[in-house]
């Protein structure tokens, strides 16, 4: 199936070319076209699919595959958007919108190019509805993808505000989480794919599954932001740290810290930007706290929280396998990371 999702994500961008003729055009639905069909793991479609057989549905249809390439569609709308807030280089391996629209004609200038950016995923986002609405006539589906439409934007909101000192960061960080990640990511695709294939199916334990894998896969990114390689994920290390961004390293790093390194970090956190001595300190820090190695307790506790609700819920084997195999894969992701700590 997840052939034909791609297919059919590639002929909705396709689709644009012929509504206007100019050559940026062209330039923008052929950069947003490379990123569609860059290597990836097309995560939400496989989802869809075992929410599908987990609701006792099919493996397979017009209906299921529109919903799958409608919610990649959106997933794509949102990195586009990304890229643009985090000015990511980078994305999938590919130059990101805005930056190949200012490759393809400089004189429009950076501002320009991130406006246009803006549009681009504004078009994705509206050919993202237009898949919903061919696969969902009854919208049990579709309210579980608007919730999480809506739980996105604000926690897209909260984590751009970034950290506030006064608040309680643990309750922060994980709300946070749960809305700008868990649930796109793989709380509405599962749950959804359960209520197209059976509208009056309970989708708490799909939603509550996916919230807990959501979390433990945020909670990864945020251990990459530190060790990852600038050149795999498209930004240099430390950006949640000099964006003052919510992150489960930096809240592990704070409980940690002395009250000098406290103060240290207070100095650092939304900065901007990192002195070369500020970089020493701060991998000094990680290395004196263990702090990815307390990353991987709480990533792991997540992990194993998930795999008890799935347990308990009683789907279908396939559809267990096929989430085990979810677990199983951010498990090894995390001890990979651990070993080129």
């Amino acid at each position: 199936m997840v052939s034909r999702v791609a297919a059919r994500m590639v002929t909705a961008i396709e689709g644009l070319r012929g509504e206007r003729r100019s050559s940026l055009w062209g330039s923008a639905v052929d950069v947003t076209l490379a990123l569609a069909r860059a290597p990836q793991h097309y995560l939400r479609a496989q989802l869809v699919l075992l929410g599908s057989l987990a609701g006792g549905g099919r493996a397979d249809g017009d209906d299921l595959e529109e919903l799958a390439c409608g919610l990649e569609l959106l997933h794509l709308f949102m990195l586009v958007h990304d890229d643009v807030i985090d000015d990511s280089r980078l994305r999938r391996g590919r130059a990101t919108v805005h930056v190949a629209l200012l490759e393809a004609a400089p004189a429009l200038g950076l501002p320009n190019a991130r406006n246009l950016a803006i549009v681009v995923g504004n078009l994705l986002h509206v050919l993202a509805m237009r898949s919903f609405a061919r696969a969902d006539r009854r919208g049990a589906a579709f309210g579980v993808i608007l919730d999480a439409c809506l739980r996105t934007g604000v926690g897209q909101f909260e984590d751009i505000v970034g950290w506030d000192q006064r608040s309680t960061y643990v309750g922060a960080f994980r709300t946070t989480t749960e809305d700008k990640a868990a649930y796109q990511s793989f709380a509405a695709p599962f749950a959804s794919g359960l209520l197209l294939a059976n509208p009056d199916g309970d989708a708490q334990k799909a939603l509550a599954w996916g919230r807990h894998m959501g979390v433990a896969m945020q909670g990864l990114d945020d251990a990459a932001d530190l060790v990852g390689d600038p050149a795999i994920t498209g930004k240099d290390n430390f950006r949640d740290i000099v964006e003052g961004r919510l992150s489960l390293a930096l809240m592990i790093l704070l409980k940690a810290a002395s009250p000098d390194e406290r103060a240290f970090l207070r100095t650092v956190i939304g900065a901007g930007a990192l002195e070369p001595s500020d970089r020493v300190e701060l991998d000094r820090l990680l290395g004196a706290h263990q702090v990815i190695h307390a990353c991987r307790a709480v990533i792991s506790d997540e992990i194993a929280a998930a795999t008890q609700i799935a347990d308990s819920a009683q789907f279908c084997a396939e559809a267990r396998e096929g989430l085990a195999a979810f677990e199983q894969g951010l498990k090894e992701t995390l001890e990979t990371m651990l070993a080129a700590e």
